[in-house]
């Protein structure tokens, strides 16, 4: 699917609950584009009010640009049009969305967020 043309109509798709990308309740995505071979997943994702995305890793990067809204990724205010990359394997966070906030993100390999103190082992 990757050698081929691909569009998405953001008004056409349905906002789901996340379960892609393991963010927790209350957050929703929209999936752009999704290549299980190239492991190359395009997003949009809607942070609700209030939401806080506690520092984690994942097992692959990602490219992130606020699309609408307020992001505070560190400490560090992001606003429409501003970016955000996360390397693979390298820890990161906290990011926090007072006023909620639409992302457009782009994975290469792992969605899956790991928080501290989940199951799955610490940081």
């Amino acid at each position: 699917m990757a050698n081929e043309i691909h569009k998405a109509h953001r008004w056409e798709l349905e906002w789901k609950e996340d379960e892609l990308y393991s963010l927790g309740k209350g957050v929703q995505v929209k999936v752009l584009f999704h290549d299980a071979e190239t492991g190359i997943t395009d997003s949009l994702i809607r942070f609700p009010p209030g939401y806080v995305e506690p520092r984690h890793v994942h097992g692959g990067s990602h490219s992130t640009i606020v699309v609408e809204g307020l992001q505070i990724a560190e400490g560090e205010p992001m606003r429409p049009g501003d970016y955000v990359y996360g390397p693979a394997g390298q820890p990161h966070g906290p990011f926090e969305y007072p006023e909620g906030c639409i992302v457009f993100s782009s994975h290469r390999g792992g969605t899956h967020h790991r928080y501290e103190g989940s199951p799955a082992g610490d940081l």
